[in-house]
């Protein structure tokens, strides 16, 4: 009898000890991380910003798989139809929350499709950067220039993506009219500001920091509450533009709907002690974003109150749903 009770002593103990086993041994692999912008925007610098810890604490590789277009529902859906199993992940940014107030018909639903695992980081605002061909050097000199043509092209990531949403609410509060002409991304924008055919753009200070410090475009402006620690001489457009304020977008990472809870929950913790360790901290920082530190529960939440939040943006912004 003693030596039954010892046998099923045993078998509970290894039953009980299986899930934390599981957890442990994952990965196994290297991790693909679809980043759903093209390279070089913001998105992908804050993914190239914070993986490389991340993998020195998991042990195995993670690879970026930039999957532009359509204002990162193309990379999205690439994730939202993935294995379950923590080997494909997303790196997106608010234009997930955006989506669904700008576009009829998504491929799919951003609450139901996907599984919110961590939020990286909160931007702090975006930097206005006008084409160094051009001999505006103030906010107030491109509102002239605004006015004086009548209506002046602005470069866009996409429809719906928040930098469309601040140069929208930038045209409302500063009295001026402006036309998006949208790009797959960022950097694509960029370029056309840097050649001349668009005079400005806002962007992400991280992705122009080596343009403005190149002599190739002009930093004017920042749409945020504060100066910009990568940008602290560039004055706020608030300074000039009264009640104007642009700032709170997101970056997170999310996996494909029923991902097993303690994947979730592990990658959620590699995440939030890569990107609150001094070195991440300081980088975020400079690209102009603080680190967060929520559960997956919480980022749920977050990821919620950020889509209401934006609907309202949107709507404001007179954008309407295609």
């Amino acid at each position: 009898m003693q030596k039954v009770l010892l046998g099923l002593a045993v078998l509970v103990a290894a039953f009980a000890a299986a899930p934390q086993a599981g957890a442990q041994t994952f990965p196994t692999k290297p991790i693909r991380l679809v980043v759903p912008f093209p390279p070089g925007g913001g998105n992908d610098i804050i993914a190239r910003l914070v993986t490389p810890p991340v993998e020195a604490q998991i042990k195995q590789p993670i690879v970026i798989d930039n999957r532009a277009g359509a204002n990162g529902i193309i990379g999205s859906q690439v994730v939202s139809k993935s294995e379950p199993d923590g080997y494909t992940l997303l790196h997106t940014s608010s234009a997930f929350s955006i989506n669904p107030s700008v576009y009829k018909k998504l491929p799919f639903d951003i609450f139901t499709d996907f599984t919110p695992v961590a939020n990286v980081a909160v931007g702090t605002g975006y930097v206005l950067v006008v084409s160094a061909k051009l001999p505006i050097k103030t906010v107030a000199e491109l509102i002239a220039f605004a006015k004086e043509k009548k209506k002046i092209l602005y470069g866009s990531p996409g429809t719906g993506n928040p930098i469309q949403l601040c140069t929208a609410a930038f045209g409302v509060a500063a009295g001026i009219d402006l036309e998006g002409v949208q790009h797959r991304g960022t950097a694509p924008a960029l370029t056309a500001v840097i050649e001349g055919s668009i005079p400005f753009m806002f962007a992400p200070p991280g992705s122009v920091v080596g343009h403005v410090k190149g002599g190739l475009l002009r930093a004017i402006g920042f749409s945020g509450n504060a100066p910009s620690a990568e940008f602290p001489d560039v004055p706020l457009v608030r300074d000039t533009v009264k009640n104007f304020r642009f700032d709170g977008v997101w970056q997170g990472w999310f996996a494909p709907p029923k991902t097993p809870p303690q994947v979730v929950d592990f990658i959620n913790r590699q995440v939030r002690e890569a990107s609150n360790t001094p070195k991440v901290v300081e980088a975020l920082r400079k690209v102009g974003y603080e680190p967060q530190n929520q559960s997956p529960a919480e980022f749920a939440a977050f990821v919620k109150q950020s889509a209401a939040d934006m609907a309202i943006a949107v709507k404001a912004a007179g954008i309407e749903p295609q």
